[in-house]
């Protein structure tokens, strides 16, 4: 809908108002601070076209600070109020669309038209409709600007052509001498130079027209810069002396150190060296009071560019280095690049060495290839001489360390299967927290003792760390205060490894009760510690997991799926029930990025293993070592996230050796060698 005047009432005595407010300010800061008192005056008063007159007031200064987001939030509220009045902006009955409707174009620029006042259209009626056009420009050459420096300059030209009607259309030639300048910079980006000195030509004219001597300066500089695009050396410097004369005039320091640097390009194309390197060296200066370091990088640009046209090579490699560490402290990745490659020019270049070939005439009177050899004839010996380069690869301990900056936890790790895992995960470089109830002098188990401050202390050998804490985890309140003991020190858990199991006392009851004999303290003991408490201790570090990489481990038996003679019923039935809360876990966590696998060991060559052969006079072969295990949950947690989400998914009991072969010294054990629950998924 087109908006007229006849449709709205008149909004011209805000307009007047609000133009006569601005006209009492020196500038756009005293412009802000004077609306902002007239817009508290007339909230205190109720008075909401007084208010609407500080809006607009404050749009204005806004604009005038460049600071288009606020202006566009203040007019924003303007048009809110204008709404309430029954206010309009336009002042004639006339279309708002512009004298484009009545030029013939054709159907593929019309496109191109449409699709960038797509981007901008609403902003437009939103300045449109409270009056203000200098906001319709700005949104137009905040728009073209974007489109400008992501390498798109049509789109920016037709945007700027756009804000020139807008200008042309109020009758306001200040308005239009900074579209011009826009546009003669979007011509200049466009590797159009003659259309950009036209630009630029009209845009001084324009604004010296309008007295404004800011935006003179601008079109100047401008100006110079598309004469040197098209070479065009003694112009240049007669329009970027004017642009410094009249930045002086307006006191703007920062604009005459840039066309200072545009001065020592154009002195540097006229042959002019020193006197580029001086110029150059005064606009760095001037950027660097005022804090520029791009602006500042790219005049030393222009002075290292100066030395090496003028022969000093040394002394510009000296600027373009500093430059260069000006744009990086800035992260202006062009101005970098650009000092990169000056670097890389005026740096010394090796002097290219000739290669001597080997042309003496063959041996023994040999003029063909022959079938056989014949020493001193044939062979590498009579081969001609070539420059060889030899590459050779130096594997140290440290690329042996995989799981580097890891945080794992490995419970019962005072003995046995734990001891060995913990001791192969700190060998891969991980921070391994051991737990067990065991300490110095007070050893669980005094057959096989063994605690965990020891397991810990053999880590510094292995190039790991290790803590010991004695954690009782049949106690709630122990396993909480592991897991607060995680999150306090490292907030993320990386790896946890479940092996703690209890063994109730003494052995030989337990391996050797029948089974009507078997007390039902068996069952609880073992799912206690061994079971239950693994899930438990799992929930609570679910959320240090999932910041972390987030692999847990349960170390189980296939005792869950066979009976193994040794064992008493118990043993299987906490088994059992300790794979499926895994599977059942698994299935819950893995969407969370926490992969639950079961791991069986085979029979593990162990402290118990040992005490038990020598007591039965049995045959240890082809035993498992208790860091085998260690070594396959290392592989596993190398692992990337989505091998690990199949086998969470997929393949949530496996064994050790399906995923480790070979043994710590040598022996390979064979995969496969038992059968795996799939919590009811296909195991392929």
């Amino acid at each position: 809908m087109v908006l007229t005047g006849k449709e709205w009432g008149s909004a011209q005595q805000v307009l007047d108002q609000a133009a006569a407010l601005a006209a009492k300010a020196a500038g756009s800061k005293e412009l802000l601070s004077l609306a902002k008192e007239e817009l508290a005056k007339a909230r205190s008063s109720g008075s909401r076209q007084a208010e609407a007159v500080a809006q607009i007031a404050a749009v204005e200064g806004h604009l005038g600070a460049g600071d288009y987001d606020a202006a566009e939030k203040e007019a924003a509220k303007a048009l809110l109020l204008f709404k309430e009045l029954g206010l309009g902006a336009c002042r004639e009955s006339v279309s708002y669309a512009g004298s484009a409707a009545a030029a013939q174009v054709s159907a593929a620029v019309a496109e191109q038209r449409e699709a960038a006042l797509r981007l901008v259209r609403s902003k437009l009626l939103l300045f449109r409709e409270i009056g203000v056009p200098k906001g319709e420009v700005a949104a137009l050459l905040k728009v073209a600007d974007e489109q400008l420096n992501t390498g798109k300059p049509e789109p920016a030209l037709l945007l700027g052509k756009e804000a020139q009607k807008v200008a042309r259309r109020v009758g306001n030639k200040d308005l239009e001498a900074t579209v011009m300048d826009f546009v003669a910079e979007a011509f200049l980006k466009a590797a159009l130079p003659a259309e950009a000195e036209k630009a630029a030509a009209k845009a001084s004219t324009l604004a010296k027209g309008a007295g404004n001597v800011g935006v003179q300066a601008a079109a100047c500089l401008r100006l110079a810069e598309a004469h040197l695009a098209s070479k065009a050396g003694a112009p240049a410097l007669e329009a970027i002396t004017e642009a410094i004369t009249l930045f002086q005039k307006a006191g703007d320091k920062e604009g005459e150190a840039a066309a200072q640097t545009t001065k020592a390009l154009a002195e540097i194309s006229q042959g002019e060296h020193q006197e580029a390197v001086s110029t150059a060296k005064q606009a760095a200066g001037i950027f660097k009071e005022q804090g520029n370091k791009v602006k500042e990088a790219q005049a030393l640009l222009a002075a290292a560019e100066a030395h090496e046209k003028g022969g000093d090579k040394e002394a510009g490699l000296k600027l373009a280095r500093s430059a260069l560490i000006l744009a990086r402290a800035a992260k202006d990745s062009s101005v970098e690049t650009q000092a990169r490659d000056l670097c890389s020019k005026l740096r010394q270049q090796p002097s290219e060495r000739l290669v001597e070939l080997d042309t003496c005439r063959p041996l023994i009177g040999v003029t063909k290839p022959i079938t056989s050899a014949v020493p001193g004839v044939s062979g590498p010996a009579s081969l001609k001489k070539e420059p060889f380069t030899g590459i050779q690869r130096l594997c140290g301990p440290l690329e042996q360390k995989r799981l580097s900056g890891m945080i794992a936890v490995v419970t019962g790790a005072s003995r046995g299967i734990g001891k060995g895992i913990s001791l192969s995960l700190a060998e891969a470089g991980a921070i391994v927290y051991v737990t067990g109830r065991s300490s110095p002098g007070k050893e669980t188990d005094i057959l096989l003792m063994g605690t965990v401050d020891e397991t810990a202390s053999q880590f510094n050998k292995l190039g790991g760390t290790g803590v010991a804490v004695h954690v009782d985890h049949a106690q709630d309140t122990q396993n909480a205060a592991l897991a607060k003991l995680i999150g306090d020190n490292h907030g993320r858990l990386d790896l946890c490894v479940n092996s703690a199991f209890y063994i109730p006392k003494p052995d030989m009851i337990f391996f050797s009760t029948p089974i009507w004999n078997q007390p039902m303290r068996f069952l609880n003991e073992q799912t206690t510690v061994g079971g239950f408490n693994h899930a438990a201790q799992t929930l609570m570090f679910l959320p240090y997991l999932r910041r972390g990489k987030g692999v847990v481990v349960n170390v189980s038996s296939w005792g869950s799926q066979m009976n193994i003679p040794v064992f008493p019923v118990s043993y299987y039935v906490n088994k059992a029930a300790f794979d499926r809360t895994t599977a059942a876990l698994a299935e819950r966590l893995k969407t969370y990025g926490v992969y639950c696998l079961t791991i069986w060991p085979g029979s593990v060559k162990s402290e118990r293993s040992i005490m038990g052969a020598k007591r039965t006079a049995a045959r240890l072969i082809d035993l498992e070592t208790t860091r085998f295990t260690g070594q396959a949950i290392v592989e596993l947690t190398s692992m990337r996230p989505e091998a690990l989400r199949v086998y969470a998914t997929k393949h949530r009991t496996i064994s050790s050796a399906d995923i480790c072969g070979w043994e710590t010294d040598g022996y390979f054990h064979q995969g496969d060698l038992h059968t795996f629950s799939t919590g009811g998924r296909c195991s392929e």
